[in-house]
């Protein structure tokens, strides 16, 4: 599809006829390592599992490092590739951090061996791989609005949404932690039907949360208010950042509380009101997008669909104890 497809989709979405010639040359080299990309995912979350944070962080610490020399060997001296170039980069880093975790994962005796699983085996990845399938792909959807939308606001409207949400993105990875956390400390309790340990749990990473998304958030707004020069010349596009700052902030911290919430939603399994709550933010999200004019606007209608998921969320988890008294039941 990344090969062949591309120029057709770019048409599809209406991007400027100005941007699809550097749009296709990233998507290339990016869709080229997509498979390396999963694969990296999947091995982080092996080494999660495992509670080694430690690896992981080395690996994608020094794939950073090669990730930010490519870009300047590829884009600034001496191949000058501009978008391409900054592809490639990516691309080289990705395939560094993959295989490295690979042979991590062999001299850990982690890896598994390859073969065709089990019809037995396909189910049980099923009741978890086809409703999280459905629900990032809800998610995903709503990203893509939000892009189409921009882009009817012109070039320097939408290189300062693309800066602005290149900040969102990395700021909100801040916030996977707690997910994590709640994905590996909640499912023991809920199996074992301890209430009261698993809602003291609960608590603690809400706690965590809130803080997390203040001081992270804070970080976002500052660094889009401060420093939009570090990342673009165009004054225009720093203007835009400048001024879509304080719904930066709201976006990140609504998001983290919302990656943190997320976690204990997977651990309780709870897929069919994450899914529900997601379909029904996304369709909202997609009617306040039509009336936005701007940036801000756009990172508002972000803002509201994540904080009213992690509302909902939160309620659910408390109402229903994660659950757990229906797990338990089950399991007796």
């Amino acid at each position: 599809m990344y090969a062949f497809r591309t120029p057709a989709l770019l048409q599809l979405l209406n991007v400027d006829p100005l941007l699809r010639t550097s749009a296709t040359s990233y998507i290339h080299w990016r869709g080229a390592t997509a498979w390396a990309a999963m694969a990296q995912n999947v091995c982080l979350s092996l080494f999660v599992v495992t509670r080694d944070v430690i690896t992981p962080l080395k690996i994608i610490s020094c794939a950073a490092v090669a990730n930010v020399v490519g870009d300047a060997l590829f884009c600034v001296w001496p191949i000058r590739g501009g978008c391409g170039g900054a592809a490639a980069a990516t691309t080289c880093a990705t395939l560094i951090s993959s295989f490295w975790m690979v042979a991590a994962l062999r001299k850990k005796q982690l890896l598994p061996c390859l073969r065709i699983p089990k019809k037995s085996e396909l189910a049980s990845l099923g009741e978890f791989t086809g409703p999280l399938l459905a629900i990032t792909l809800t998610r995903m959807a709503g990203f893509l609005n939000m892009q189409r939308r921009a882009m009817t606001l012109g070039v320097t409207a939408l290189a300062g949404y693309q800066l602005s949400m290149n900040l969102l993105i990395f700021f909100i990875l801040f916030g996977e932690p707690l997910s994590q956390l709640g994905q590996t400390k909640l499912p023991g309790l809920i199996e074992d039907g301890n209430a009261k340990e698993a809602m003291a749990t609960l608590k603690s990473i809400l706690l965590l949360s809130v803080f997390a998304a203040v001081g992270v958030g804070a970080a976002a707004c500052l660094t889009a208010f401060l420093g939009p020069g570090l990342f673009s010349s165009d004054l225009g596009v720093q203007a835009v950042a400048k001024g879509a700052a304080p719904m930066l902030f709201l976006a990140v911290a609504m998001t983290i509380m919302g990656i943190a919430i997320d976690g204990a939603m997977m651990a309780s399994r709870d897929f069919g009101f994450m899914l529900g709550t997601g379909i029904v933010s996304f369709f909202v999200q997609a009617k306040l997008l039509k009336y936005c004019g701007s940036v801000q606007a756009i990172l508002a209608t972000f803002a509201v669909r994540l904080g009213s998921y992690t509302l909902f969320s939160i309620i659910r988890a408390f109402a229903t104890n994660l659950r757990i008294r229906k797990t338990a039941k089950q399991t007796r």
